[in-house]
Order: C-alpha cells, then structure tokens, then sequence
C-alpha cells in the first residue's frame, strides 16, 4: 500500500507539470535565431525538427559556416570513410543552399578536405554566395592526405564569378577574403583589388600560383593582408595606401614596403637575408609601428643586424629564431634597443642542434628598458647563450613584472621520439628552475611552465 501511495503520488506531480507551460517554444523567433546563430549549421537546421514554429527559422541566419573539419578527426588513414564524410558534408551544404531563401548572406564558410576534384560543386557555392550579396568568403581546406606541398591538388578559383555574364571575378559586396589551399593567380587577385571596392581583409595560405604580387597607388580599402606558405612566391611590392597590417610567412623573398603612414602591425617570415635592406624597409614604416614579429630560422641572419632604425612605438615585439649549437644571443639587443616603448617581448627557440658548452655568462652593456612589463622565452634549454640572454632582460628592464620560461620543443621532428623530447623537456626545465630562480628580480613574477 505504501509504494502505491508513493507511486499515486509520483503520479499527480506529474499530472500537475504537465499543466506548466513550454517555455522553449514560447521564446521569440528573434531570440531562437540568436541561439541558433551559436550552433554548427547541421545543427542549426536539425532544430527545424523541434517544432513546426521552428521548422524553416534556420533560413533567417546570415552566416552560414559549414565547419565540418570535426568530423574528419582519426580519420586521415581511412580513404573508404574519408569518401564517405565527404559525400555527407556536400549533401549538407547542397540541402542547406537550395533550401535557404534569405536575400543576404554575411559570412559564407567552407571548411572541409575538399579539392579540385571538387571543382563544380564549389563553383557552385561561390556563385550562391555572390549572388547572396555575401561579406566574407572563407574556404578553409584540410589536407587530410598531408598532400599540401603538391599544389596542383588545390581548388583552383574560378576565372569568372559575377553576377553578370562577363568573365570577371567580381564581388561588390566582399569585405573578406580567406583562402586556404586554394590556388589564385595575380590576375584573380587584381580583380579582387580593382572589383570589390569594400575588400578589407585578404589571407591567402598554400596557393601554387602566386609568383608575384604589387599593390600601389590606388584608392584602396585594404586594411589587412596576409600571405602563408605560398611557395612559388618571390617578391611582393606593397605601396601607397593605407594598409593597417601585413603578414608574410614562407621561404625567403624580395619584400618592399614603401609609404604605409598607416601600418602597425608587421610579422615577416623570411625577409632577413641578403636580398633585403632591413633598415630601409622598416624606415618605411618605423613612426607607425606598434606590433613587430621576424621569423628566421638562420640566426646569423639575426645577429647581423647591427643597426635599425628607432622604432618609437613598437610595443610588442616577436622574434623567432634557430637555436643552433650554443651561439650567443646577445647581439638581439640591438634590437630591443631600437624599440624604446616597448613593452612585451618574446623570444622563440627554435631547437636544431642545441648544446651546452658554455659555463660563463657574457654581459652587454647596461641599457634601461624603462617599459618593458613581459619577457617570455619559448624553447628554453639552458644554454649559456638562452642564460645571458635572460639576464641581461633581468638586469636591464627596470619595470618588469612577469618572466615566462616555457622548455618546451618549438618544432617537432618526426625523427624524434615522443620520449626522448620529454626527457630533453625535463632537463630543460630542469635547467631554467636551477638557473633562473636565484637570479629572478624581486617583485617580478617568474613562471616556468
């Protein structure tokens, strides 16, 4: 009687709750909208099955991301299964596309192992989201293959994309362009330039046809462009317009910058050689520059750098460098030197053949970096050279508040294994503890991670 009397009374709750009200279908299209903004697209157009309120809601979203680089995790070894996921995610996009009945499109994402071989539907797409009067393009493809080096599997951009009929690459509406794994001629990124007149942002990754690029003295609205890993690349001329940042990573190039009143923000990989007048290209720019990143993997190109140009509002300053042997670092502080406001500084070693030879520390003579809040070194190893570079940081940064020391592998060989880079980890950080910690400055916050 008693559980009966219990069940009974499990039983009314239940009559009485199914009397409250559903508070989730009662909720405003404009806030489901919102909510299904934050969802993966598949996702977002599932929830049309819900409830018939909801059941076309999804056509309301404005940015449309097809990220389906998650589905393709452990899978790279599995062609069977890879063909699959790639017949479900072109049936998504394709459902979704011909459903979808909105006049406007912001964003318009493509992320996924897709390839040249894939040409037509892509052509398709892209012409959807110009004629959407689309924002921002991205199309992001994964190399799940690890093909990456042989571009010709690329998606190559169409010749002609208008809405019209001529043979042109043009989109008015473009403020953004990312591609990744996408080959582009110079011709296509001159249409780019001349046929979208509110283009912003430009970041072109793996394209086999880039050779050369110069944009000069023209009306542009270009704030930020970036170029990675494009390895026919061999000059870029960049000139008279109001560019806000650039970024430049791949194998070595002529590089010139010349009246950029407005650039802050300059990260290069690949530009200190021979070929390149370092004080001449950053003389261009050096009154505007606030944020400063060099990548080079021959860290005699950096140590001969003994004169640059005063850089009076570079706060934040990278540089990345090859750890070869036990060479000293010192001449770097030429560097900080031409940057008097700065305030964050980072070192990354990058490991190759790294030794410990030297017993005693080299001093340079006293400099005060009166602004500098944040020294980080990344690929500490505990070297005389990483040693005297960390003091002479200590010593001469007079406002200094954090030191970050992270042992860890910048890089990764694959002839290496995992064990025996934990062991040169553990040394390592072995090392900094043993040689940083007495030395540490009062006051300042010393990790080591």
């Amino acid at each position: 009687m008693r559980n009966k009397r219990c069940r009974s009374g499990q039983n009314k709750e239940v009559d009485e709750g199914s009397d409250s009200k559903d508070f989730i279908t009662e909720l405003s299209d404009d806030i489901v909208v919102m909510i299904l903004c934050l969802l993966p697209m598949k996702y977002a157009v599932v929830t049309g099955s819900v409830c018939k309120k909801w059941r076309f809601l999804w056509c309301n979203l404005r940015k449309l991301n097809f990220d389906g680089t998650g589905d393709l995790i452990g899978i790279s070894r599995d062609w069977r299964l890879l063909n699959r996921k790639r017949q479900m995610y072109v049936y998504q996009v394709n459902d979704v596309i011909g459903s979808y009945n909105h006049p406007m499109v912001e964003e318009f994402c493509i992320r996924f192992d897709l390839d040249n071989d894939h040409r037509t539907l892509i052509d398709g797409w892209l012409k959807f989201a110009v004629k959407k009067k689309v924002e921002t393009i991205e199309l992001y493809f994964v190399d799940e293959r690890h093909r990456s080096f042989l571009t010709f599997y690329n998606y190559n951009f169409p010749l002609s994309l208008s809405n019209r009929n001529d043979a042109v690459v043009e989109i008015p509406s473009l403020k953004k362009l990312y591609l990744k794994n996408v080959n582009v001629t110079e011709e296509i990124l001159e249409q780019f330039l001349t046929n979208s007149p509110h283009l912003e942002t430009i970041s072109i990754h793996g394209s086999g046809y880039l050779t050369k690029i110069r944009v000069s003295g023209r009306p542009l609205n270009i704030k930020h462009f970036e170029i990675d890993e494009c390895p026919m690349m061999s000059s870029i001329h960049l000139s008279d317009f109001d560019l806000v940042s650039f970024v430049y990573k791949g194998q070595p190039i002529n590089l010139n910058l010349a009246n950029l009143p407005n650039l802050c923000k300059l990260l290069c990989q690949g530009i200190v050689t021979f070929r390149n007048n370092i004080y001449k290209l950053l003389s261009s720019c050096a009154l505007s520059l606030e944020v400063l990143s060099f990548v080079e993997h021959r860290s005699q190109r950096f140590l001969e750098l003994d004169s640059l140009p005063i850089l009076p509002n570079v706060k934040e300053l990278t540089l990345t460098i090859g750890a070869h042997e036990d060479e000293s670092l010192l001449q770097l502080t030429s560097i900080f030197k031409a940057c008097p406001s700065l305030e964050s500084l980072t070192v990354k070693l990058i490991w190759f053949t790294p030794v410990r030879r030297r017993g005693k520390v080299m001093h340079f003579a006293t400099y005060l970096h009166e602004h500098l809040k944040l020294f980080q070194i990344l690929g500490y190893y505990g070297r005389g050279s990483d040693l005297e570079l960390a003091a002479y940081v200590m010593e001469n940064a007079v406002g200094l508040q954090e030191i970050v020391i992270d042992p860890r592998y910048q890089a990764w060989y694959p002839s290496v294994s995992e064990k025996d880079f934990s062991k040169k980890v553990e040394c390592a950080r072995s090392f900094a503890k043993m040689q940083l910690i007495p030395r540490s400055p009062v006051g300042v916050n010393l990790v080591i991670l």
